[in-house]
C-alpha cells in the first residue's frame, strides 16, 4: 500500500550567490505558465511545486525564514498549483538538513518528496518517475540524478551499474568522478529518522553547517537502501547564480517559448 506522499521545499536560504540582488530568488521569473489560454510569468519555485503535484503529491511544506514573507504571500494556499501548502519557519540559518528536519513532526510515517526552489529539472514528470522507482525498489532513499556540465559546482553521484545502488556522493569535487548531480529526492521513514538523528548530533556538536549530501552518505554508510534513478536525457538548471538564471531562461524561453508547448 502506498504511504502518504508529502512534499518538502526548503526555501529559507539567503541567496548569497545572487548578491546584491535582494528579492527572494524563489520568485525570480523563469519561463511561463498558461492560464486561460494566456501566458503568465512563472516563478522559479513554481517549477518544483508543479512537478510534485504532477507526481501525485497533494500537500507540501515550504520552509521559510522570517524574511521570506513575500514567498508566502505569492504561493498562498497553493490552490493554483494543485497543492495544499503549509509553511514552517527556520528562524536560524543552520543549513539545508536542519531546514528539512523542521518538517519532522509533519512527515513521520510518510513518503517524502524533496526538491529545491532554485533548481529546474526536466522531464516534468520527474517526481512521478522517481516515486514509481522508489516504491518498486522498496528503497529508503532514492535520488533523481541529472546530467550536468558543471559537476564540480554540484554534487555528483557514483552509481553501481545494474543495481542502481548509490556508492558515493561527492559535494563540489575538484575532480568530479562523473558528470551528473542529484537534483531531487524521495525517501521513506527510515531516512526521515536517520536525518533527524544526524541533524540532532550536528547541532549538539556545533561542528559547522551540515550538508545534505553528508546525510545521504550517512544513509549509505548505515546500510540503508539508497538507489538512484538517472534521467539521461533530462535537464538540470541551478538558478541560484546570475549565469544559471540566464541559462534556464534560454532553455525555457528561446527559441521554443511557451506558446509552442514544448517546454515545461
Amino acid at each position: 500500500m502506498t504511504s502518504v506522499r508529502i512534499g518538502i521545499v526548503p526555501a529559507a536560504g539567503i541567496g548569497a550567490r545572487l548578491a546584491p540582488y535582494r528579492a527572494p530568488k524563489e520568485l525570480i521569473q523563469v519561463g511561463y505558465r498558461t492560464v486561460d489560454g494566456r501566458p503568465l510569468p512563472k516563478a522559479a519555485v513554481e517549477h518544483v511545486l508543479h512537478a510534485m503535484s504532477d507526481g501525485g503529491v497533494d500537500r507540501a511544506l515550504v520552509v521559510l525564514s522570517p524574511e521570506k514573507s513575500e514567498v508566502f504571500r505569492y504561493l498562498g494556499s497553493g490552490r493554483h498549483l494543485g497543492l495544499d501548502l503549509s509553511y514552517v519557519c527556520q528562524e536560524e540559518a543552520l543549513g539545508l538538513p536542519h531546514a528539512l528536519d523542521l518538517a519532522y513532526p509533519f512527515v513521520a510515517g510518510g513518503t517524502v518528496c524533496m526538491g529545491l526552489p532554485d533548481t529546474i529539472c526536466a522531464p516534468q514528470d520527474c517526481f512521478a518517475q522517481l516515486l514509481e522507482f522508489h516504491e518498486a525498489r522498496r528503497a529508503d532513499l532514492s535520488l533523481g540524478v541529472f546530467p550536468t556540465d558543471q559537476p564540480q559546482a554540484l554534487a555528483p553521484v557514483v552509481i553501481e551499474p545494474g543495481s542502481q545502488r548509490v556508492l558515493a556522493i561527492v559535494d563540489k569535487p575538484e575532480q568530479p568522478p562523473v558528470s551528473n548531480t542529484w537534483g531531487i529526492a524521495a525517501w521513506s521513514p527510515a531516512f526521515t529518522e536517520l536525518l533527524h538523528e544526524h541533524v540532532g548530533d550536528a547541532l549538539r556538536s556545533r561542528g559547522g553547517e551540515l550538508l545534505l549530501s553528508d546525510a545521504f552518505v550517512a544513509a549509505v554508510t548505515a546500510g540503508l537502501r539508497v538507489h538512484a534513478l538517472t534521467f539521461d536525457s533530462g535537464e538540470y538548471y541551478d538558478i541560484g547564480t546570475p549565469v544559471g538564471v540566464q541559462r534556464a531562461r534560454q532553455w525555457l524561453e528561446f527559441p521554443a517559448g511557451v506558446l509552442t508547448g514544448r517546454r515545461p
